[in-house]
């Protein structure tokens, strides 16, 4: 019998980072996105030492900054899957607010109200694969560094994603092989009568597989055998065993005629195309 070969090993699928969506790939296309879009301050990430941060682009900087997030309720009963709520901030940072005496712009370079509105506008809408559009949440006035004289506002986003468990590695072997058999007789065929001997570990194995009955006799064909008193017949492997307690002699020839149905054996050990199945 010939076996349907896949035409090449499948070795899995590998995401790098293992989660698309985490914290750190979706912070770093936001600062990406500011970066793109804005280029008159300084777009980075939040500081993880913000008391030694110093502003040193002569009009202001665009900060990110992870927020915190929610988690839904779950959505799968077979596995942890929930939707997941990613909240990031903008720290907006400048020198200017925009206006001078209380109307007019004091200079040609933007101020902070035109920096707050340029993130919004980067960032609302703005779609990272796995993950909902962006949407704004609130924005707030964070306070003024009188010494420094940098005003500081915080806008806040967010964007929904999807949380999922860890996978592992299944503790069992890969499927290898596998075995369709036809059950509904459309494929049946006969296998005349011809003589079988017992090998030493008292079995006979049959030319195909998916055996739907035999009849074994011995090789006269004058005596009838009955299975399960005189041999165990494993019908999908098309394997006779002799039974000690039965009326077959150890070593003996016996004659078999059965019929069987078709058979599709499935090697996942990769190489050429698929073949035709045969009997």
């Amino acid at each position: 019998m010939a076996a349907i070969v896949l035409d090449q090993p499948w070795t899995g699928e590998t995401f790098t980072p293992p989660t698309p969506t985490d914290i750190a790939t979706v912070e770093a296309a936001i600062v990406a996105r500011l970066r793109q879009q804005i280029t008159s301050v300084e777009v980075a990430h939040f500081p993880d030492r913000p008391e030694a941060y110093r502003l040193t682009n002569r009009i202001g900087a665009a900060l990110v900054r992870y927020e915190g997030g929610e988690y839904g309720p779950l959505i799968d009963a077979g596995a942890i899957v929930q939707e997941r709520t990613f909240r990031f901030a903008a720290i907006i940072m400048m020198r200017d607010l925009g206006w001078g005496m209380g109307s007019a712009a004091d200079g040609p370079t933007p101020g902070a109200y035109a920096v707050l509105e340029a993130v919004r506008i980067a960032l609302t809408g703005y779609s990272i694969p796995g993950c909902t559009r962006i949407y704004p949440l609130r924005e707030n006035f964070v306070g003024r560094d009188r010494q420094g004289g940098v005003w500081t506002y915080r806008l806040l986003f967010a964007l929904r994603g999807v949380a999922v468990e860890a996978s592992s590695v299944a503790n069992y072997p890969p499927l290898l092989q596998a075995t369709a058999f036809d059950r509904s007789g459309v494929t049946n065929a006969v296998s005349a009568a011809a003589p079988f001997t017992f090998n030493a570990a008292n079995q006979i194995q049959l030319p195909n597989i998916n055996v739907i009955q035999a009849l074994v006799t011995d090789s006269a064909g004058d005596a009838t055998y009955a299975a399960g008193t005189d041999y165990l017949l494993d019908a999908p492997g098309g394997l006779i065993t002799r039974l000690a307690t039965g009326a077959i002699a150890a070593g003996a020839t016996v004659s078999i005629s059965y019929t069987y149905g078709e058979a599709v054996v499935a090697v996942a050990n990769g190489g050429a195309a698929p073949t035709a199945p045969s009997n």
